[in-house]
């Protein structure tokens, strides 16, 4: 996807230690970028509202991509209910070459 000009950063609600340890651990090599008000998370309507403001899992997003031009324009959102479950690449890998 890197031909097509498309970058990848995944947005979590943990702190930046947390996200370090996770992204070490796993050899992630994108940007993970920390939330921990879920303030964008929230303004992009991902939050799951099933947890409970009180406990420490308040602000845990649904698990999502959102496709965004060069100009900071959504382009495309896809969100799953269920965290188990994921976008398929395949819509993904459509959606990307759809953009403009």
């Amino acid at each position: 996807m890197q031909s097509k000009g498309v970058n990848v950063a995944a947005v979590l609600y943990d702190s930046p230690a947390t996200l370090a340890r996770f992204s070490g651990k796993y050899e992630i090599n994108f940007p993970l970028l920390s939330d921990p008000e879920s303030s964008a998370i929230i303004q992009l309507g991902l939050l799951n509202p099933t947890y409970d403001p009180s406990t420490k899992y308040y602000g845990v997003p649904y698990p999502g991509v959102l496709l965004i031009n060069s100009t900071g324009i959504i382009k495309g959102k896809f969100a799953e209910e269920n965290y188990r479950e994921r976008p398929l690449m395949e819509e993904l890998i459509r959606a990307v070459n759809e953009l403009d």
